[in-house]
């Protein structure tokens, strides 16, 4: 099932079970073994969520004993503030920075696993627009001041020479209103992730690099779950993960492409050529982490990039970030 989301109520009722059920058919006897899990997803269905789209399609989350109840929220920090607060038991989806934010300020969240283990932004601008020093005095759409935007945007803006000051920083929460904005005219340039920068590029936007090229060293992306619920069903957790882990798997499979693509193209509603773009894309830079261990170093990394900027006060122990027993931990 799913839903949109300002305030809501954490119990799930049991109409909305049942029509859940009637969404996607299982065995009475799986479904008495199912775990209903409160999950929130920033924005609309996008490419960075591809595994779980699979893990949920393709029935690996039924296999582990999960259903998901997806509830759409519009901004990475919303999608956190609804964490703690307990309303959603995980996020699918999110930047990383947001909950290095959190645990910085003792909320208790963690980091389920990473998800886009690389960046897969594409700097796109306005079709006046040749090159990223271009950018001076022009307006850019990040989704947030404190949010993984701004960390690569430094990177990029690093690059060039040019400073905060001599960019119109506008904030736009999600990638399918960034892209909206651009369309529309309202702003010069944003970040993209596909297939957005595909339909972007499409109808004459210009490219001006891949963010990756800058940051190589940053990961983008990851699932967080709330550490009371982690911790209390630990079993479930660890389920989530692996089906996850084998979704990733049947992602990367050649044989599977055609069928991958045909499930984002139906849950994004986009043009099937683009999916294949995307696909062709993610897969060609190995953008999903393959499994739920978490590296130190990257998330090292990122939080280096943030206290530099005064994003954060000072680097927090990886281990505050994770629940104990749900990942394997490697440098």
């Amino acid at each position: 099932m799913t839903r949109f989301s300002g305030m809501f109520a954490k119990a799930v009722g049991m109409s909305a079970v049942a029509l859940t059920c009637v969404l996607t058919p299982v065995a009475p006897s799986a479904l008495a073994a199912e775990k209903v899990v409160i999950t929130g997803v920033l924005g609309s269905w996008t490419s960075g969520l591809w595994p779980f789209l699979i893990a949920q399609k393709k029935g690996l989350f039924a296999r582990h004993g999960i259903q998901h109840d997806i509830v759409f929220v519009p901004t990475a920090p919303g999608l956190v503030q609804q964490l703690t607060a307990g309303s959603i038991d995980m996020i699918a989806l999110n930047g990383l920075a947001e909950p290095l934010h959190a645990v910085e300020k003792g909320a208790p969240v963690a980091i389920m696993r990473i998800m886009g283990q690389t960046t897969n932004y594409v700097m796109i601008g306005s079709k006046t627009i040749n090159k990223l020093e271009d950018l001076k005095g022009k307006k850019v759409a990040l989704g947030g001041l404190r949010d993984i935007n701004k960390i690569y945007f430094d990177r990029v803006m690093a690059h060039t020479g040019l400073k905060d000051s001599d960019v119109d920083i506008i904030v736009i929460g999600a990638t399918g209103a960034r892209f909206a904005a651009l369309q529309s005219g309202s702003i010069d340039a944003t970040m993209l992730v596909p297939p957005f920068n595909f339909t972007a590029i499409k109808n004459g936007f210009k490219d001006l690099g891949l963010v990756r090229d800058f940051a190589p060293d940053l990961p983008q992306t990851g699932m967080q779950v709330s550490q009371r619920w982690a911790k209390a069903n630990m079993k479930e957790a660890r389920e989530i993960n692996t089906a996850v882990d084998e979704a990733v798997a049947w992602f990367y499979d050649e044989k599977n492409r055609e069928e991958a693509i045909d499930i984002m193209a139906e849950a994004a509603k986009s043009d099937r050529k683009e999916i294949a773009d995307s696909y062709d894309f993610l897969r060609g830079i190995e953008f999903f982490a393959r499994t739920s261990t978490i590296h130190r170093k990257p998330l090292e990394n990122m939080m280096r990039d943030m206290v530099a900027i005064k994003d954060m006060e000072k680097m927090i122990p990886i281990s505050s970030l994770v629940v104990p027993g749900l990942n394997d931990i490697a440098d």
